[in-house]
Parts: C-alpha cells; sequence; structure tokens
C-alpha cells in the first residue's frame, strides 16, 4: 500500500493518529424483497502501520456497528459486505 502525506482535513479526521486509511464498503441490502447497493466510507485511524488484513477487520467491525445501530438497517431482511475497496493511506510523518 502506497502512503500518502496528510492533507488539512485528514489531519482534523485523524484524531492525531500516525496512520489514517479510506475504506469504501459496498453494501447490499434487501427490505420488502427490493435490493439495493450502498457504499459506505469508512476512516480508519491507527498508530501503527496496518497490514491489509487488519484494515479489512478494523473497518468490517465499523460498518457491523453500523448496521446493527442504525435505523436504515433495522427493516432490511439481509445487509450483505459484497466488497471491500482500499483508497487512500496517509502517514503524518511524511511532508
Amino acid at each position: 500500500m502506497k502512503y500518502y502525506p496528510m492533507n488539512d482535513l485528514v489531519k482534523e479526521q485523524s484524531k492525531n493518529h500516525q496512520f489514517s486509511y479510506t475504506v469504501i464498503i459496498n453494501l447490499k441490502t434487501s427490505k420488502y424483497d427490493v435490493e439495493e447497493y450502498i457504499n459506505k466510507t469508512v476512516r480508519v485511524n491507527s498508530d501503527t502501520k496496518l497490514q491489509e488484513d487488519d484494515l479489512v477487520q478494523k473497518a468490517t467491525n465499523v460498518i457491523y456497528g453500523l448496521i446493527e445501530t442504525h435505523p436504515d438497517f433495522a427493516l432490511c431482511e439481509q445487509t450483505q459486505i459484497i466488497g471491500i475497496t482500499f483508497c487512500n493511506a496517509y502517514d503524518r510523518s511524511m511532508s
């Protein structure tokens, strides 16, 4: 994974963590026999450099928490992760 210097927005969102990652999670939901495809953007912050497996686990944990608690998913008969895309990786120490 290639790392980039943090811009001001990422610095603000990363809450002083050393590394920040942007991951897009593709979801397929089913509600009242209608399928819908949703993309959710997740930012994962860390003080250590994450390997892809760890990054996938942390991003999916965020999404599972969203699915369990957000009212938009309450009426869904099924919600399934169908894709994960790594978008950006930032390192605060880079200039």
